[in-house]
């Protein structure tokens, strides 16, 4: 799974020597595109080429040149069309040049521009028309979808709200007295018996009682359009409630794959001219962007893919149609984006479940989908016969498919490089690492980074993990995952199942995508016979993650908690992590019989 070097141009240029390669052109490429220039409309190509604009060299002399050129959605179809041939007018009055035709239509996430043109000497040069647009003629291929992210808006109340040092200064000292009072309590006299007021240990903030907002709707307003964006959206919205009700049975067979897509798209093209074209409801120029739109909402993830496509947003916790979060550096904010009401949340639910063979009768589970280009998707869903909603929820956590490595965490302030090169140091010596943390604080991405980083290339690693949300560039990991649901005569497997299949793997390298019961047993043995072990473990806070690790072990064959922290002792280097940043590090050197608990060496905390 490693990066695509590859590189995409934006633009083709086919020459055309004679009548019967214009004509192979013509089929190809122009079918159903209404032509920019007046003449070209019901013109063909040949009867341009030989009538209207003739060879002024004699015929077919000159190539014809058909130019294709792929630009940003952004700048509108209509827009695009005329700076084409402003910019072709322009170069025709120094270099002798003839325009024939000029089209444009949208072919996934570009506008295809499509010029036929005859010049007359080797001076002319399209690319310079790029500098007119802006757009790259050469991309990377991860790069050649202009990312959009959304922006965080903040109320003015909360943007502009502060204490002065005075009032911050009093705050402490009533805390201080508080603590104080706190510290001596006794039955006789209990601690808020005796104080007057009570005093919150955290000065109000006003933003912890407002919904802040994750903005994507400008982004959706970018789209270059003639209608007015209201105009528009209530066309699209429309269109929806139309396929969530009379074509919902069709739709539902293209999921399937029993009908193909492309006729269901050419029913609606022929819908959408007949309903809102002729009906001058909407302009013939806005159809390609429409269609546009209602594949990547059929066809893609419909108001989530936006936040999908955000590289900031790290989560996404649907809980109602009008409630949508998108988890941003740890926090999460309400997006201004919905479903169109009821009927269409249910059937975004319904369609991942059918792509993903997921049945509703089921009250809780995890999956994951790896269609989308730059993401894994680990999705979890609740059923709607266990809500107190009359519709299920639905979290979906990202998975970057180019995984960060070293310069990305250290820019994104994950660690810096000493933390990188203790953290290495201990997968080649430590006998067991250990990230914890609260959901979303970056243990897995941590985690993906160390087993392709931290262990020599001979190392034998195996990888077992609910989800496949671990994955490795570097040759011979293997990895392994739950099947909670198998197909035919196949058996279900658990994690815990997977650990004990662990034992006879024979790996010196084993690790737990996230440990959540017994399996914790197969790590611990292996790593007390000299097999190196790494885990995820979710963990309110760093002195806690023994305990919780501890709570797991009894799962197993733990007989009580004390011999389940002594078999913890194995699990050497514990990794705290809080907002993608790595908190404390501390290392276990023992354990104190008396008093029941870990010894640590501290090694590392954050300051700040």
């Amino acid at each position: 799974m490693s990066k695509n070097p590859n590189q995409v141009k934006n633009i083709n240029i086919l020459k055309i020597p004679n009548r019967e390669a214009l004509n192979e052109v013509e089929d190809k490429y122009r079918k159903n595109q209404k032509d920019f220039m007046p003449w070209a409309n019901n013109t063909s190509f040949q009867e341009m080429a030989e009538i209207v604009f003739p060879d002024k060299n004699g015929e077919w002399t000159t190539p014809l040149l058909y130019i294709i050129s792929k630009h940003r959605t952004t700048i509108g179809i209509k827009e695009l069309l005329q700076m084409a041939y402003d910019f072709l007018f322009r170069e025709s009055e120094s270099t002798p040049l003839d325009i024939l035709s000029i089209t444009a239509n949208m072919e996934g996430n570009k506008i295809a521009l499509k010029c036929l043109v005859r010049a007359y000497n080797s001076d002319f040069n399209f690319l310079k028309f790029f500098d007119i647009t802006g757009d790259n003629i050469v991309e990377d291929v991860e790069q050649v979808e202009v990312v959009s992210t959304g922006t965080l808006v903040v109320p003015e109340g909360v943007k502009n709200f502060s204490y002065s040092d005075n009032e911050i200064n009093l705050h402490n000292e009533k805390i201080e007295q508080q603590q104080r009072i706190f510290d001596n309590c006794t039955e006789e006299k209990p601690f808020l018996n005796s104080i007057t007021s009570y005093e919150p240990l955290e000065m109000y903030d006003p933003a912890n009682d407002l919904d802040m907002i994750y903005d994507l709707e400008t982004n959706d307003r970018k789209l270059k359009t003639v209608a007015p964006y209201e105009e528009f959206t209530k066309v699209f919205r429309e269109i929806m409630t139309y396929v969530n009700g009379v074509e919902y049975y069709n739709y539902i067979n293209v999921i399937n794959g029993d009908v193909p897509k492309e006729n269901f798209m050419m029913f609606l093209t022929s819908y959408i001219k007949k309903t809102y074209v002729e009906g001058n409801l909407l302009s013939d120029e806005d159809v390609p962007a429409l269609l546009e739109k209602l594949d990547r909402s059929l066809f893609r993830l419909y108001v989530v893919q936006d936040l999908i496509d955000d590289p900031n947003v790290t989560d996404i916790k649907i809980t109602s149609p009008t409630s949508i979060r998108a988890r941003v550096k740890g926090k999460a904010y309400i997006s201004n984006v919905t479903f169109i009401d009821e009927a269409d949340y249910k059937r975004f639910i319904n369609v991942i479940c059918i792509r993903n063979r997921i049945s509703q009768n089921v009250p809780q589970q995890t999956f994951t989908d790896n269609r989308d280009e730059n993401y894994i998707l680990r999705f979890s869903l609740l059923a709607e016969y266990v809500t107190s909603e009359p519709w299920p929820y639905l979290h979906i956590r990202k998975i970057d498919r180019n995984k960060p490595l070293d310069k990305e965490l250290i820019e994104a302030g994950m660690f810096d490089e000493k933390l990188r090169d203790y953290l290495l140091d201990c997968g080649k010596h430590s006998r067991g690492v250990v990230f914890a943390g609260p959901p979303g604080s970056g243990k897995t991405v941590c985690l993906n980074w160390f087993l392709e980083k931290a262990y020599e290339q001979s190392a034998e690693i195996l990888c077992i993990q609910e989800n496949d949300e671990l994955f490795a560039y570097r040759n011979g990991v293997m990895f392994q995952h739950v099947v909670n649901y198998a197909k035919d005569d196949k058996q279900p497997v658990s994690l815990e199942e997977l650990g004990k299949l662990a034992l006879v793997a024979g790996a010196n390298v084993f690790i737990i995508g996230e440990a959540k019961g017994a399996e914790i047993c197969s790590a611990i043995t292996l790593s007390n016979s000299g097999c190196r072990t790494a885990i995820t473990i979710h963990s309110p806070s760093s002195t806690e993650t023994i305990d919780k690790m501890a709570d797991l072990a009894m799962r197993g064959y733990a007989k009580d908690i004390n011999q389940a922290k002594k078999m913890l002792r194995s699990f050497q280097t514990i990794v705290y992590l809080e907002n993608f940043k790595i908190k404390e590090i501390s290392e276990i050197t023992g354990y104190n019989e008396e008093r029941g608990e870990m010894e640590y060496r501290y090694i590392y905390r954050r300051d700040a």
